[in-house]
């Protein structure tokens, strides 16, 4: 008599391949984003120097780099051999990549931008700006001397020419300024002040209809005084305008020197700008994209007057 069992179709239990680092390189990914998050804050609570931070983000990178081949590999194994573990290998993938996706992309920065941490536009004079300028160093701090190197021009933008007089691109200067948020550091009015012309008198000293003049109410000084302090950008009116102020980038925070010119000539009114890094001796074209902000933001604020691009 025969067994039952000898009908049943042949059946066993096979065990699959795991891949051993897969979990190993899903925890260095998340390590490396923590750590690429943490360098930022308090790198932005001023709690260590720039160096310090490049070293950190190179060790991030580096980090993050091993988890990626490791999870590559792993995913590699999984598609061609069917081992278990393509999940975790997965989620190392995708966090690797995260934390390396702002490394690449500062990498695309670097090649497509000249490397200097200065912009200027076409008529704004550099003054002393041919390469790179040197951040600024303790003064008792060793120089060394390098070779000499290549020099770089610094990124060159063009500036604008508003059909306007000075004192409205002035004022719409003031607003854009606002807008950004930038520190103003001081402003100069150059060029000689713009005469405020009265209405004239009718013959005899009369005003028209008697007692429809307007009379001035008298001011105190002291209410001058109070609203020029708390407008700090108040000037009178003139033909030229020289504005200092200090701008900084959205994740790291690293201020740049910016200058603004205004100069009137006839009917039209000529904008440039210079940006300067204070501290970085490579900008990643940070200080050209101050100024093309600036200047956009100006054209949308200058809306309905004509405006050209100097460099065209």
């Amino acid at each position: 008599m025969s067994s039952i069992y000898g009908r049943l179709p042949v059946s066993g239990h096979y065990l699959r391949k795991r891949l051993r680092l897969a979990g190993f390189a899903r925890r260095l990914a998340a390590f490396a984003l923590i750590l690429l998050v943490t360098s930022l804050v308090i790198f932005r609570l001023g709690a260590i120097v720039p160096q310090a931070l490049i070293g950190l983000l190179l060790f991030t990178a580096g980090i993050a780099t091993l988890a990626l081949l490791i999870s590559l590999y792993g995913l590699v194994r999984v598609w061609f051999q069917g081992i278990a573990g393509g999940a975790a290998a997965l989620g190392a993938f995708v966090l690797a990549s995260v934390v390396l996706a702002p490394f690449a992309y500062t990498a695309y920065l670097a090649a497509v931008n000249p490397s200097t941490n200065a912009a200027y536009t076409d008529g704004m004079d550099p003054e002393g700006l041919p390469s790179t300028v040197e951040a600024e160093m303790p003064a008792d701090a060793p120089v060394a001397v390098a070779p000499e190197a290549a020099l770089v021009e610094p990124s060159v933008v063009p500036g604008r020419r508003f059909v306007a007089a000075a004192p409205r691109v002035y004022a719409a200067a003031r607003v854009v300024l606002d807008d950004l948020g930038w520190q103003v550091g001081g402003v100069v009015a150059e060029g000689p002040a713009i005469a405020v012309v009265a209405a004239p008198e009718l013959a005899g000293g009369d005003l028209g209809v008697s007692g429809a003049g307007d009379i001035p109410i008298p001011t105190a000084r002291a209410g001058i005084d109070a609203e020029a302090a708390s407008d700090p950008l108040d000037r009178p009116d003139s033909e030229q305008y020289r504005i200092t102020a200090i701008a900084r980038d959205l994740l790291f925070a690293l201020p740049s020197d910016i200058s603004i010119r205004i100069v009137q000539d006839g009917d039209e009114s000529f904008v440039d700008l210079q940006s300067v890094s204070r501290s970085i001796d490579i900008d990643f074209g940070q200080n050209r994209r101050f100024i093309e902000r600036f200047l956009e933001d100006l054209d949308t604020a200058m809306s309905g007057l004509e405006t050209v691009e100097t460099g065209s």
